[in-house]
């Protein structure tokens, strides 16, 4: 039943240099060793240096074992019909390296970046795999909630420090952003993104999720000529080390359970199909701000693929990022944009900048309507405190986050209009999406109605692969070091 999920067996040269955050767990690692298998260079990143070197030492033994497998079973095969045996074949080690790098921190991802520089002169693949889901709240030491800045955020600077990089190894190059299906349980909220007014760890994950198919867009939008391609991609609701950031949610981890048992879930091996065909695919070539599903492009959300909210997602995350990124910056990565495709917004303040000056105001004016209320009595103070208090008002409701310049967004690309639109699940690969609930601490009843609707659009799809040993290393915040989306 289904469709059969499956990436083309590519033969890469060696040079070929393919960069996967999170590539030591899940999605992340398969995708890594796939294409390693394949005979490119693969550098794989993770929190964790231990982890990351016990990765490409399970990788490497678990290839060599499938190698002496297949090689038994040709000359086995021979034997059968009488051919004569072919010789025991010299197996080389896949060429995988790793870099280290904690996405929650913004300085640890410009060491990274730095690191990378020094180390390549080109990249030809860049996957942003890594990820957490469900987290409960937290912000990191930047101040950003977490599922946005090591979804996304983070991920985005490093796409637009290496794009030299990616530029230097085109034609063909190839930027690869893991989605799920939850982002259609997102939204893009300029006034609330790091979930101060209100929290949801499914809106969270969902939205970061939503923010990498919105960015290959804008990406794509800002990439003519340069021969660099974006990707967006729903691994499908995958069984991976995820699962273990909502073991504390009943509900959630009842229907976790229940789409495992019923074969509703993919291994991670499956799961990275997609990632896969994306990085590789030869029809692709030329393609960009292409939404992939079950490796074939499909359809995301609708908000996703609205112009105007990618280009205001654009400018705040400039504005979240003014501290790393420059004019110059933008102008080596974008070297072929329209000049005002690469305006930073005027208001540069981070988010906690913002939200202390607002502070500030408010306690300032405070002070100030006291004094008036002393030295000048009655009615001229009350109309003192009607004019202070309107601006007051306008500046709360939605400047607190917002960059002030918007950028008109041209035609979408390729991969949005398709004449056979796909049915949109609710559930995602290693995550699950029903939407957001309204205050910091969910009632019982709103997560039980959000899982009791996606329950009943679970996928039904099962899905069928060849199947080869995947295994895992946790990371990532808690959840999958690094990857994982799914």
């Amino acid at each position: 039943m289904g469709n059969t999920i499956e990436h083309p067996s590519v033969e890469l040269p060696p040079e070929k240099l393919v960069m996967v955050t999170g590539g030591n767990t899940g999605i992340g690692y398969e995708t890594a060793k796939s294409i390693a298998e394949m005979g490119a260079r693969v550098c794989i990143t993770c929190r964790s240096e231990d982890k990351a070197k016990a990765a490409i030492e399970r990788m490497q033994e678990e290839h060599k074992n499938e190698m002496q497998k297949r090689s038994h079973a040709e000359n086995a095969a021979a034997q059968a019909s009488s051919q004569p045996t072919s010789e025991e074949i010299e197996i080389k080690p896949l060429n995988v390296e790793y870099i280290i790098v904690d996405l929650a921190s913004l300085q640890s991802t410009m060491d990274f970046i730095q690191e990378t520089k020094e180390r390549m002169q080109y990249l030809n693949i860049l996957v942003c795999n890594a990820g957490i889901g469900f987290a409960k709240q937290a912000y990191t030491e930047d101040n950003y909630e977490s599922h946005f800045q090591v979804n996304y955020l983070s991920h985005l600077l490093i796409v637009l420090h290496l794009m030299p990089l990616l530029q230097a190894g085109a034609p063909d190059s190839r930027i690869v952003l893991l989605s799920s299906a939850a982002h259609k349980g997102g939204k893009l909220d300029l006034d609330n993104m790091q979930g101060r007014k209100s929290y949801s760890r499914i809106g969270a994950y969902g939205s970061s999720k939503a923010y990498m198919i919105m960015a290959a867009h804008f990406l794509s939008r800002r990439l003519e000529e340069t021969g660099v391609s974006t990707f967006s991609v729903d691994p499908g609701i995958v069984d991976t080390d995820i699962v273990n950031n909502y073991s504390d949610w009943k509900l959630l981890s009842f229907f976790g359970g229940a789409s495992k048992k019923m074969g509703m879930m993919r291994t991670p091996k499956k799961g990275a199909a997609t990632s896969v065909v994306a990085c590789v695919d030869p029809s692709l070539r030329g393609k960009t701000a292409v939404f992939m599903k079950s490796c074939r492009p499909a359809n995301p959300a609708n908000f996703c693929r609205d112009g105007k909210k990618q280009e205001d997602l654009w400018g705040y995350s400039l504005g979240c990022l003014n501290q790393f990124i420059s004019d110059d910056v933008l102008k080596e990565a974008f070297p072929s944009a329209r000049p005002d495709l690469l305006t930073i917004p005027k208001d540069t303040r981070t988010v906690e900048e913002k939200i202390a000056d607002d502070s500030g105001k408010k306690e300032g004016s405070s002070g100030d309507k006291e004094m008036g209320d002393k030295s000048k009595g009655g009615e001229a103070s009350l109309e003192r405190k009607q004019d202070e208090e309107q601006p007051e008002i306008e500046s709360s409701s939605g400047a607190t986050e917002v960059p002030s310049e918007k950028v008109k967004a041209s035609q979408e690309p390729y991969g949005t209009n398709l004449e056979e639109k796909i049915p949109e699940d609710t559930l995602k690969d290693e995550d699950n999406e029903p939407k957001a609930s309204s205050k910091q601490e969910q009632t019982e009843e709103q997560p039980k109605r959000e899982l009791q609707s996606a329950a009943a659009e679970l996928p039904t799809e099962r899905v069928k692969a060849e199947e080869k040993p995947s295994g895992q290393v946790s990371e990532e915040r808690g959840v999958t070091d690094d990857a994982e989306n799914k």
